[in-house]
């Protein structure tokens, strides 16, 4: 793995990493998921996430780990879209009562 002065990974070097961590999945310590979902949330440009995605060899991996990890709706998200249903909700009975 190529360390720059800055002590920072290449992006080369990060994505084989990202790749070899994938090819594992889901038999992966929870520092090495927690590492994914930060790549894949944060660090991981469209181009690259497109590129893991088209390797037949990962494919499956890949749509498991997305569905497990990244596509799910956290309690957080669940929350906001009741209350902006309820809000919206609201609104549409209050402009047909004034109405």
């Amino acid at each position: 793995m190529t360390i720059h002065d800055d002590g920072a990974h290449s992006v080369h070097d990060r994505f084989d990493r990202v790749e070899a961590l994938l090819s594992r999945y889901p038999e992966l310590a929870e520092a090495e998921l927690a590492e994914l979902k930060r790549w894949f949330t944060k660090e991981a440009s469209a181009f690259e996430v497109a590129s893991l995605s088209s390797k037949d060899e990962l494919r499956s991996r890949y749509r498991a780990f997305r569905a497990d990890h990244i596509d799910k709706l956290g309690l957080v998200d669940v929350i906001a879209i009741v209350c902006g249903g309820v809000l919206l909700l609201g609104a549409i009975a209050w402009f047909a009562m004034a109405g």
